[in-house]
């Protein structure tokens, strides 16, 4: 049975809870490390970002996504507030974000936040990738949809794991075919991988007509960092 966005949701901040009261505990200096695919953030501001969303959410004061200025008061308000105490502030909400994604109360985007920054920080410390079976089916869920929306001329075909793609209006537009990884593809398209690293995909034909047309948040310039390798 596939894994909900509620039970995503839920995975993922039970992962991130884990690991984070761990490097608190062991290695706090860690939180502080840069994240870069959030320009400005450490590990500790992408947390208090996610708190910040689900206290949000909860309260009903959010209407679409979040802009830049509202994002950064989220961090700035947990600034010094130890990461513990952070994650103490969301827990008591995730029952509710969990139940309102199942009954699209909650929008999706809810859960494709939290499963990218997990993937963010994972990246950001270098840590092995989050296990797949926690975010496989909501990513392709989200991504599913954002290939069958492009809505440019042409034909975009996308091929990962066992699944196939398409979109593009057909006509005289460029026609396109690219095999990639869940997981490269996934962060490529809520913008966590260059144009240059998409670019790098196994494609069979021209990539540039397609790769802002696949990205959630434009095409960023910035090579990425990837997880550790598995061990």
């Amino acid at each position: 049975m596939p894994v909900s966005l509620g039970d995503a949701y839920r995975g993922a901040f039970t992962r991130l809870d884990t690991r984070l009261r761990a490097l608190a505990a062991t290695d706090a200096s860690s939180l502080d490390t840069l994240v870069p695919a959030c320009p400005g953030w450490t590990v500790h501001g992408v947390v208090s970002h996610l708190s910040g969303i689900a206290v949000d959410i909860v309260a009903g004061r959010l209407r679409g996504i979040p802009d830049d200025e509202w994002t950064a008061g989220q961090v700035d308000q947990r600034l010094g507030v130890p990461v513990e105490e952070v994650l103490d502030e969301w827990a008591p909400h995730v029952d509710t974000i969990v139940a309102g994604l199942d009954s699209r109360a909650v929008p999706p985007p809810a859960a494709a936040d939290v499963l990218t920054h997990e993937g963010d920080i994972a990246e950001a410390l270098a840590d092995p990738m989050p296990p797949e079976d926690g975010w496989h089916d909501a990513s392709r869920l989200l991504c599913r949809g954002m290939v069958r929306g492009v809505d440019r001329a042409g034909t975009l075909t996308v091929r990962c794991g066992d699944d196939e793609w398409s979109g593009g209006s057909g006509g005289d537009g460029p026609v396109a075919a690219v095999d990639v990884d869940r997981w490269e593809l996934f962060r490529g398209v809520f913008s966590r991988r260059s144009a240059d690293q998409m670019r790098a995909w196994s494609w069979d034909g021209d990539p540039d007509p397609w790769l802002a047309s696949l990205t959630v948040f434009g095409l960023r310039t910035d090579d990425q960092p990837r997880c550790a390798p598995p061990s």
